[in-house]
């Protein structure tokens, strides 16, 4: 297959799978508020958050089962979200100003798992059709002495 063409199928599936009904989730580097707004917007069923110390974990589950975890650092700031289930999340919502850098990093990233990975954010997206799993952080936004392999 042409290099061309593998990008051109690339974007569109990326495309295809960010216009997915069924988004969630904490946009990473805002608030953590979002979380309560995106349980009664899409009828997600969230589960009691657990403190981690440093952290605290919020986990959702959407009405396709698909379980987002949205890792929010005691400043109330979001550092991390991960997801899996059988139907990928909205990634644009989830990564908001970030979703730009992965776009343009994955753009020349061929095969499967999608992954970038740089200074200012890390994301690891694979699976297939009812079984996707992946993660994504802010490398800066990470707190002092949390190790990022929580992210999971």
């Amino acid at each position: 297959m042409k290099p061309k063409l593998f990008t051109r199928i690339a974007c569109a599936v990326l495309g295809a799978c960010c216009a997915l009904p069924f988004a969630a989730h904490a946009t990473l580097g805002q608030n953590a508020s979002t979380v309560d707004a995106d349980q009664t917007r899409l009828r997600a069923v969230a589960h009691q958050a657990s403190a981690q110390g440093a952290y605290s974990v919020h986990a959702l589950t959407l009405p396709s089962g698909t379980q987002v975890r949205e890792y929010v650092a005691a400043n109330g700031i979001v550092f991390g979200v991960a997801w899996d289930g059988p139907t990928l999340p909205d990634l644009k919502a989830m990564l908001g100003a970030s979703f730009e850098t992965y776009v343009a990093a994955s753009a020349t990233r061929r095969g499967v798992p999608l992954a970038v990975s740089n200074s200012d954010l890390v994301v690891f997206s694979s699976g297939h059709l009812r079984a996707f799993t992946g993660y994504a952080y802010l490398p800066q936004a990470v707190p002092a002495g949390v190790d990022v392999s929580v992210i999971q």
